[in-house]
């Protein structure tokens, strides 16, 4: 069990290295409660890394040292360069939200996210 939690303190360790090298980071605030992939993001802010796959990217949200989720998605190329980073969710009928992109400030990309549930 030590070997598979040490495993996957390197394989995210190596992900964030990565991503800071790439500028493939975001730090994002959530002011409501999101689903993705089945777990709850609180309210709060986040790391947000991922690591691109071409389109495919791997997308790690980190809150206070701490690895929330690790979810799938695509890194899509818009027409429009967003003004500022934002987290676009779809509203459920229990009154949950369910993540669906992250538009990213400064760019012409969001990262989406695929399979959701």
């Amino acid at each position: 069990m030590k070997a598979a939690k040490l495993s996957l303190l390197i394989l995210v360790t190596l992900a964030l290295t990565l991503s800071a090298w790439a500028n493939n980071g975001k730090t994002l605030s959530f002011r409501t409660e999101v689903i993705l992939n089945g777990t709850k993001l609180p309210t709060g802010f986040y790391e947000v890394n991922w690591v691109t796959h071409s389109p495919e990217a791997t997308v790690t949200f980190v809150k206070a040292g701490q690895l929330i989720v690790t979810a799938m998605g695509k890194l899509v190329d818009r027409d429009v360069n967003y003004n500022a980073d934002s987290v676009v969710y779809t509203n459920n009928p229990d009154g949950s939200h369910t993540l669906l992109e992250i538009r990213l400030g400064g760019r012409k990309q969001a990262l989406v996210f695929t399979g959701v549930n």
